[in-house]
């Protein structure tokens, strides 16, 4: 790192900034645009062969199961996991980076502190690998990634590591995870949620029962022979119903949802726990909730049904409120 430390946090900015030309301001001890340090004629220089970094883009591609609406998956507070805020991903072979920093860095200090960080004359020629560039999808998370080089070699067989997140079926089984939609779960109380009466047990039933929900994440760069993926998948495996006051008895009920067909329901007629409320309800009902929890796993594959990795990845959970009205059934004798 050495000189390369005090221009770091600018050129991360630079990555980020939409339009930033990557080009190192010019001042009295600046050699001219077109020079080496030393004030000779460097020779034209062809244009980069590869996309320029002033347009960074992730080339992860997504295929998803559920296209419906939903609420995105994310981790549960008490859950330490996040989804990765940077990676790696392979941008230059060691030509194409040559080009794209005698293209780009052609002022006296920028090519010192260039040729010093990543060897200005050589950039890995004749090895195997390829120059991977840092991508920064969420701005708002680069503070995490600051200490991070823009670029970094890595050869073929380089494992992902916390100071180089090279991008793999982990880290892409992490993006997967936040690009799911988990379904709401779609219920009718009976008696309808209009007409509930007072110690009278509240049956929930679905009904459209649900899907699992998988995503896959894969990277394909042939050029530098990279193909990974991982497919995060959600499976709906209980259901909570909160009957949203205390004056309810139990307060709440919880059920194992069962597969059929494909998908996941219950049916709480027969079941032990029923919401029974005891109390009617003020104007504006009683805001019942329900919630489902999805149990995910994930595997280093574009196949759904592969057997799950380690470490697991938390659960997501999905929720919808329904107002209740709650009157008491009232009988008048003669």
């Amino acid at each position: 790192m050495r000189a390369m430390k005090h221009s770091l946090p600018r050129l991360v900015t630079c990555l980020l900034a939409t339009g930033c030309a990557l080009l190192a301001s010019t001042g009295p001890s600046s050699a001219i645009a077109g020079e080496s340090p030393g004030g000779t004629k460097k020779p034209p220089q062809s244009p980069p062969k590869s996309p320029s970094p002033e347009t960074i883009q992730s080339k992860v591609n997504y295929n998803k199961s559920y296209h419906g609406p939903g609420v995105q998956m994310t981790a549960p507070a008490t859950s330490n996991w996040s989804p990765p805020p940077c990676w790696y991903e392979p941008e230059f072979t060691p030509t194409q980076f040559s080009d794209f920093i005698n293209g780009h860095y052609v002022t006296g200090s920028a090519w010192e502190t260039m040729g010093q960080q990543y060897g200005a004359d050589d950039f890995h020629k004749g090895d195997k690998g390829a120059w991977y560039q840092l991508i920064i999808p969420d701005t708002s998370q680069a503070g995490a990634c600051t200490a991070l080089d823009p670029w970094k070699w890595i050869p073929p067989d380089q494992p992902s590591t916390p100071d180089i997140p090279k991008v793999d079926p982990k880290t892409l089984a992490g993006l997967a995870f936040n690009q799911t939609v988990l379904p709401k779960p779609d219920i009718t109380l009976r008696p309808l949620a209009q007409n509930q009466l007072v110690n009278l047990d509240t049956e929930i039933a679905f009904d459209k029962a649900l899907p699992k929900v998988w995503v896959t994440a894969s990277l394909d760069n042939a050029d530098f022979g990279v193909h990974v993926a991982a497919t995060t998948t959600a499976v709906p495996v209980q259901l909570t119903v909160d009957a949203g006051t205390d004056y309810a008895d139990p307060q709440s009920c919880t059920y194992d949802l069962k597969a059929s067909g494909g998908k996941y329901s219950v049916n709480t007629k027969d079941a032990a726990c029923n919401v029974t409320y005891d109390k009617a309800s003020p104007n504006g009902g009683y805001p019942l909730k329900a919630s489902v929890v999805w149990k995910v796993t994930w595997t280093p594959s574009a196949d759904p049904d592969g057997p799950p990795s380690a470490p697991g990845l938390p659960n997501g959970q999905s929720s919808k409120q329904f107002q209740v009205t709650v009157r008491e059934d009232q009988t008048v004798n003669r």
